[in-house]
């Protein structure tokens, strides 16, 4: 143990300290994040459904089926539509109702589906381009693309506007989580990232949604906070972790040395140490160039392997897919969007802090056991909600807390699947399996805005989805995936091991220098 401490502290890594600059990260990274958020949660608001009162002189306010008398009206002859709503969403501009509602469901699909693809593309541009040159690419797209939402003429053209919107969300997520875990100390990132994370943004959020009062004043409100991120960038330093896997020890020498001069870390000391440790990054990067190369194909290459990869993978989809339709749908419950909203931020922030600090300080809490709890409380809380609705019980107050409360539990299904896979899957394909297991999650959320399109079969069918959808994930995760709290597996099954005779040719690149890295970079996704 003692002969290892002094190879740690050769490593460029283990330089970077609390400082200005770091703080400096910090705020770069709130506003980023909130950018994030703020596209991510945008349709929360943008696809509010208005309430009807009426079509023209007809009111319709009290109506047992407002849309079949709506539907009837319009048979009968043309009305305009009158609505009431807390916020005006496209689906009030438009008059995207009853049955035309489900375009917006489409819509938010769509947009998924750009972001699943730039973080597929613009991930790859950021490996070989740099952290810093794709998340500024990505931000400014993002910038353009909601002031571009903003002209929208038609619903078509918010579509257009919004799935490269989400394109380069897509490709700002994928990047900036790396870049942040790449530049902050170790010792600091796991607070950095719980207190800087999604959660507390969503109350900022509300807050702009509120004063904004509509969508396209929404969108113009984002791409301001976009262009405070951009201006913000323009003073921050490109990866030095970047520069080491590209081979570039002198400049990644120059920006750590540069960076601990404006953290006001900086010593002649400290600068021989850097200095020795880029030598050491050298003799390790020169031994790297000939190392084995692994594909998806690897991640089936035993039955454990394969057991592990599709059980963390379905639970990352079931997680995306009740946490997305819940919060898609948060116009429907009672009370405030923005009062649901603000509750739901705050309670999000409070479990993950509470889920750390039992982390930290229990050290029997395992993964488990966090899974677990939160899959038992998402299972008692849907099933309320669902007879609720099977019996026809008034009872709005009690679904709007159970469904926000819900809601907010799901994030520790991301933190639990994330922390598993970085921790049961051998370092050679770590971040392989997290790949894989992030393209699964983001098909739940391109799936989930429309689990709750089955309500026009059965109105209790959504929740009879999710239960279903539970239960089957809390077998497989029981029979399959063991308890990994404090272990990082590092070795390959052995051939005899595997299940394929052959192995693939089709190849990917391994990045092994900070498992540490990879497993926070999952867990903040959440």
């Amino acid at each position: 143990m003692a002969s290892e401490q002094p190879e740690r502290k050769k490593s460029l890594a283990d330089f970077p300290r609390l400082g200005w600059y770091i703080t400096y990260i910090c705020l770069v990274n709130e506003l980023m994040v909130l950018v994030l958020l703020s596209n991510l949660a945008f349709m929360i608001y943008g696809g509010a459904s208005p309430k009807i009162v009426g079509c023209g002189d007809v009111p319709l306010i009290d109506a047992e089926d407002v849309c079949a008398d709506l539907r009837h009206l319009r048979a009968n002859g043309s009305c305009e539509v009158r609505m009431e709503a807390q916020f005006k969403s496209i689906n009030y501009e438009f008059e995207l109702v009853c049955e035309d509602s489900l375009l917006v469901k489409n819509s938010i699909s769509l947009q998924m589906l750009g972001m699943m693809v730039g973080a597929a593309v613009l991930g790859q541009l950021s490996d070989r381009y740099g952290r810093k040159k794709v998340l500024t690419l990505s931000i400014v797209g993002v910038m353009l693309s909601m002031i571009a939402s903003y002209f929208s003429p038609s619903l078509f053209a918010f579509n257009v506007t919004r799935f490269f919107a989400m394109f380069f969300t897509g490709g700002q997520s994928s990047s900036q989580i790396t870049f942040i875990m790449e530049v902050v100390p170790k010792k600091h990132r796991v607070w950095i990232m719980t207190v800087l994370s999604t959660s507390p943004n969503y109350i900022i959020l509300a807050a702009l949604a509120y004063f904004g009062e509509d969508w396209r004043t929404l969108s113009l409100c984002v791409s301001a906070v976009a262009a405070g991120a951009i201006v913000m960038l323009l003073f921050v330093f490109e990866s030095p972790r970047w520069f080491i896997q590209k081979g570039r020890l002198d400049e990644a020498l120059l920006a750590v040395q540069t960076i601990d001069k404006w953290n006001g870390t900086y010593t002649e000391e400290r600068a021989k140490e850097m200095e020795v440790a880029v030598e050491n990054e050298r003799v390790i990067f020169e031994s790297h160039k000939d190392k084995k190369e692994y594909s998806f194909v690897h991640l089936f290459y035993t039955w454990k392997l394969t057991g592990y990869i599709l059980t963390l993978s379905f639970t990352l989809l079931t997680a995306s897919l009740l946490s997305y339709a819940l919060l898609f749908n948060m116009d429907r419950l009672s009370g405030s969007i923005y009062l649901n909203s603000l509750f739901f931020g705050l309670l999000r922030w409070f479990l993950n802090a509470i889920v750390g600090l039992v982390d930290f300080f229990i050290p029997k809490a395992g993964r488990r056991v966090v899974h677990h709890g939160t899959m038992g409380y998402l299972l008692v809380a849907l099933s309320l909600i669902f007879f609720i609705e099977v019996f026809e019980i008034e009872a709005p107050n009690l679904v709007r807390i159970t469904t926000l409360s819900a809601c907010a539990t799901c994030s520790q299904l991301f933190l639990v699947a994330g922390v598993a896979t970085a921790e049961l899957f051998p370092t050679a394909i770590r971040t392989v399996a997290i790949s894989f297991s992030q393209i699964v999650n983001k098909t739940g959320t391109v799936l989930a805005p429309h689990l709750f399109t089955t309500a026009l079969l059965w109105r209790p069918m959504p929740y009879a989805i999710m239960i279903g959808t539970i239960l089957f994930e809390v077998v497989i995760y029981c029979l399959l995936i063991p308890e990994s709290k404090g272990t990082m597996n590092d070795r390959m099954p052995e051939p005899e091991e595997r299940i394929f005779a052959k192995r693939s040719k089709e190849m990917v690149t391994v990045d092994r220098d900070d498992p540490e890295a990879q497993q926070l970079t999952v867990a903040a996704e959440s």
